[in-house]
Formats: C-alpha cells, sequence, structure tokens
C-alpha cells in the first residue's frame, strides 16, 4: 500500500512545469516577490544582521545568496538565514486553512537548492509549487490542531515541503524524495512557548524548517533512508503530535496535481499575527466613518474564535502591556489600541519607542475579548469590534473576511508597493525594480544568476569567485 508521503513523493518526482496552470504560476511569484521583499525589510534591522552573522559563523561562506547581506553562504546556510529574515517580522503570507506560514520556509529553501543545482527559473518555480503544495497539505490534515496542543505548523509542516523540494533540484528520484522526506519527520520543530515572554525564537522556525529540509535532502541523496509512513505511521508525525483522533489523512493526497492550493495562500497587510487583520481593519474602518477621538473611548469588545484566544488575547494582562516587539505582534489589544490612535499599523509600531507609547497603552488597558460563536476558523481569520464611547454609542464594525486572503486578494499593485516599503529599508528604487524584473523573467531564465545578484549584496565578482 502506498503511504501518503510515498504519493507526495511522487507528485513531486513527476510534476512537471508545464502542466502547472498559468495563474497558479503567477501567484506564487507575486508570493515570491512580498517575501523577498520582508526579507530585505529583516535584514535592515539588528535580529536580521544576528541571523545572519550565526549562519555566517555556523556554515562560512558559500556560493548561495543571503537576503540582503554581503555574504554568500553553504545551501543550508543560506536557506535558514533566509527564512528567519523572511519570517522574522510576521509579515510573510499565511495558508489560513493549515494554518502554515508557508512561503518564508519554502522558496528560501526553493532558492538555495535551485541555485546550488544551477536550475532553471522554470525549474525553480516547479519546485516552488511542489514544496508549497505539499507543506500546505500536510498541514491541511490537522486544521489548526498543532496550535492547539503547541506546535508551530510553520517550523514542522514546512520541513517536509523544503526536503521533497531540495531532494527534486538534488535530481533525486520518487524514491529518494521520499526518504528525504522520511528524514525531515525527525527535524522538523517548532513550539509555541515564544508566546509566554515575546522572545526571538520563532523567528528562526521558517528559516530552521527550509534548513532541515536540505539537510534531509542531501542525507537522502548519499543514502540515508527514512520512514515510508513519517506521516499516519504508528509513531509518525500526526499520532505523535495530534493523538489519534486530531487529524485525518484525506486532505494530504486528495486532488493531488488537480486542485492548487498554493493559490489560496493569503498575504498580509500588517506585520503581526495573522488573527489579528480584521480586528485592525474593522477598527480603522471606525475610526474613519466616526472620527474617533480615542480618549472618549470607554471600553472596545472583540469577537474572536475560541481557539484564537489563546495566541492573541492571553494571557490579557501581557497582552494589553506586551513588553518586547515580537511580543506585540501577537496581542490584539496592542493591534486594535495602535489602529484607533495612530490610525495605522505598520513595521514602525512594532519598535521599542512605540511600544512606549502611553496612549496607546491605555487604550489596550480597555480592550476585551470574547467568544464569537459564528467564527469560521481556520477557513477564515475574521473579526468583529464593538466600541463602547463615553457618550453612550455603540460602534460595531465586522470582517467576516480578512483582506488579502483568497477571497479577498491584494491586488497586484497592492503588493508591489508592500515590496517596495519594505525592500526599501535595505535597497534603492532601481535595485528593488530589478528585483521585481527578474521574479518576472523567472519562467524564461536559464538559472537565478540574476535574480541571486539582485536580492543579494554580496558584489557580483564575489559571488561569481564563490560559486
Amino acid at each position: 500500500m502506498t503511504s501518503a508521503s510515498e504519493s507526495l513523493a511522487a507528485f513531486g518526482a513527476e510534476l512537471e512545469y508545464t502542466s502547472i496552470p498559468g495563474e497558479v504560476v503567477e501567484r506564487v511569484q507575486l508570493h515570491l516577490l512580498d517575501v523577498v521583499g520582508v526579507a530585505l525589510a529583516s535584514a535592515s534591522m539588528d535580529f536580521g544582521r544576528e541571523i545572519v552573522a550565526a549562519c555566517r559563523s555556523l556554515g562560512g561562506e558559500g556560493g548561495c545568496a543571503v537576503i540582503g547581506a554581503r555574504i554568500r553562504a553553504p545551501a543550508a546556510w543560506a536557506a535558514l538565514a533566509n527564512g528567519a529574515l523572511a519570517h522574522g517580522l510576521d509579515y510573510d503570507d499565511t495558508h489560513q486553512e493549515s494554518v502554515v506560514h508557508v512561503s518564508a520556509g519554502i522558496a528560501p529553501a526553493a532558492l538555495a537548492a535551485a541555485e546550488e543545482a544551477a536550475a532553471s527559473g522554470a525549474e525553480f518555480l516547479a519546485a516552488f509549487v511542489a514544496g508549497l503544495e505539499v507543506s500546505i497539505r500536510i498541514g491541511l490534515a490537522a486544521r489548526g490542531g498543532l496550535h492547539d496542543r503547541g506546535f508551530h505548523p510553520t517550523g514542522i509542516c514546512n520541513a517536509f515541503g523544503a526536503a521533497l523540494l531540495s531532494a527534486r533540484l538534488a535530481g533525486l528520484e520518487a524514491r529518494g524524495i521520499a526518504d528525504a522526506v522520511g528524514i525531515a519527520g525527525s527535524q522538523a520543530a517548532g513550539l509555541l512557548e515564544f508566546l509566554s515572554d515575546g522572545c526571538d525564537v520563532k523567528r528562526i522556525h521558517a528559516g530552521w524548517a527550509a534548513h532541515a529540509g536540505i539537510v534531509a535532502a542531501r542525507l537522502a541523496q548519499h543514502g540515508f533512508s527514512g520512514p515510508r509512513e513519517v506521516l499516519e505511521g504508528r509513531l509518525g508525525f500526526y499520532r505523535s503530535h495530534l493523538g489519534e483522533n486530531g487529524w485525518h489523512l484525506e486532505p494530504v493526497t486528495r486532488d493531488l496535481g488537480r486542485r492548487w492550493h498554493c493559490a489560496e495562500i493569503a498575504l498580509k497587510p500588517y506585520p503581526c499575527c495573522h488573527y489579528n487583520h480584521a480586528f485592525a481593519d474593522a477598527a480603522l474602518r471606525l475610526r474613519h466613518e466616526h472620527r474617533i477621538d480615542p480618549a472618549e473611548i470607554e471600553r472596545v469588545e472583540c469577537l474572536v474564535a475560541a481557539r484564537e484566544i489563546p495566541i492573541v488575547c492571553e494571557p490579557s494582562a501581557a497582552k494589553r502591556a506586551p513588553q518586547t516587539e515580537y511580543g506585540a505582534k501577537f496581542s490584539l489589544p496592542y493591534a486594535v489600541a495602535c489602529i484607533l490612535v495612530r490610525g495605522r499599523l505598520d513595521l514602525d509600531d512594532f519598535t521599542a519607542p512605540a511600544l512606549a507609547d502611553a496612549e496607546v497603552l491605555a487604550l489596550a488597558k480597555r480592550i476585551d475579548h470574547s467568544v464569537d460563536p459564528t467564527a469560521e476558523f481556520p477557513l477564515r481569520f475574521g473579526g468583529a469590534v464593538q466600541i463602547h464611547m463615553r457618550d453612550g454609542r455603540v460602534l460595531e464594525a465586522r470582517e467576516p473576511v480578512n483582506r488579502g486572503s483568497a477571497e479577498r486578494p491584494l491586488t497586484r499593485a497592492e503588493v508591489e508597493d508592500k515590496f517596495r516599503r519594505s525592500a526599501g529599508r535595505s535597497l534603492s528604487p532601481r535595485a528593488a525594480d530589478a528585483i521585481i524584473g527578474a521574479i518576472d523573467a523567472l519562467p524564461r531564465a536559464a538559472s537565478l544568476d540574476v535574480l541571486a545578484a539582485a536580492v543579494s549584496l554580496a558584489s557580483p565578482a564575489a559571488a561569481r569567485e564563490r560559486a
């Protein structure tokens, strides 16, 4: 009997670029642009420089681009750095139903593995699509249940997709790809304990998944084997992480190669947990419609999906006064208060000075939550806000479908604007234009050389010398 990982491996081995619908290719190119922009913004920040320095000390110099950095690194370490940069601001995309930040783990693995293999742009895109699709499908079987158990799907599910695409690009056939996927199961990792104190560790989860995938593929390439039932086996991923009844295997392979879940990934308009976005939009709408003076707000009630509450609402005292920049990204009271006070929620609102804003913190203390029985989580990340004014008025707004989702997608112009604002923290407008052009040209590109040179600050001469 064919296992789930063997079916995925066969899909990964057999997928042809020409069999992928054109609209799917265009969509994933847009997600690649988005995640590269986020990584460039991260590269300009202290944590980004720390990540690059750590990877350089661990891996030394190599032939693969590190986004926004003046070094090149071996593939596995470039993937770790780029994944951490892509995920480090929590501004990267999410496949909602699987609850996986998918591009941040898969794009870095695909970039490094394709660059190392001297793959063409079309070969890279086919591998990218395969990796996205596999990571999403593995997450779909859990339907948000990993969060309930304290696991982070981004660090776990992406390791499998990264292994599959890396093995494919290394030239392995289905059997070797299945080995790589099996090996990745022993490396896939990610805990949600960072929510307790807002520490930095979540930033590396996508990068570790990308790194683990490339390592798994290299081991398989040199003869290591992995368990065939790594997903559904007696001691496999699903039973060990979700118990006997917390998962359904069917979504992993259903309509494989016919339905493209990667075309349904949601892009983020705000640099914080995706659960906060609908609430931010609802609060922003009320602020504009009613010209709200924050000082005249008595209290705010947010109606929240029950399974989102432990992530962005509790413990209440900590969420109302986040102590770290990353902790603020997972605070619904902070996000709503920031929108109502400042009328925006962007990268500069998640800095130490912004977190000390007395007016924002005072309002955050007056923001409560209750369970929304109509919520459709994880299919949709909706939200509703009720603002109780001191004059007795109650202002209400609901956003049942979050902006940026497949049902309410951002336009290409909006994605490019976000990219330019993000990339502009590290690059000139002309350099940002070069990245847009290189990504648009990928279907016709003989290699990734142009894109790799565009995203890296390493000199072309140094790049050629180290390649």
